[in-house]
């Protein structure tokens, strides 16, 4: 199963705009670093930042739970919002590994229950 990462995830995307669900990226970089990142993978989907102040994005992660202090870097974490910004589903893998990456269809199928109100 495929994962919805940086490079290649165009085709993945567009499941989940089909889904009334938006993906957002997040990285405890500045503008600059994540424009280059964007670039260089061709991600389709927006990239937040906090222009080139790096705490007001640091501030961010620390509010999800996902900040490493001593590094000032984030832990991968998978996170979905309902429309009314709450937060439904969270999951932080133990590892940034490929062997500990969500597959994508069990973020779809997170979306999807949400979606339906259950």
């Amino acid at each position: 199963m495929k994962q919805l990462q940086a490079s290649g995830a165009g085709d993945i995307y567009a499941k989940f705009q089909a889904e009334n669900t938006e993906v957002l990226g997040i990285a405890a970089t500045t503008m600059f670093s994540q424009k280059a990142t964007a670039d260089f993978f061709k991600i389709p989907y927006p990239l937040l930042s906090g222009g080139r102040d790096v705490t007001v994005i640091h501030n961010v992660l620390k509010n999800y739970g996902v900040f490493n202090e001593k590094r000032l870097d984030a832990q991968r974490a998978y996170v979905i919002i309902d429309k009314e910004g709450i937060v439904r589903y969270k999951n932080i893998p133990p590892t940034p590994t490929e062997k500990d990456l969500l597959p994508t269809e069990t973020l779809l199928n997170e979306v999807k229950k949400i979606n339906k109100g259950s």
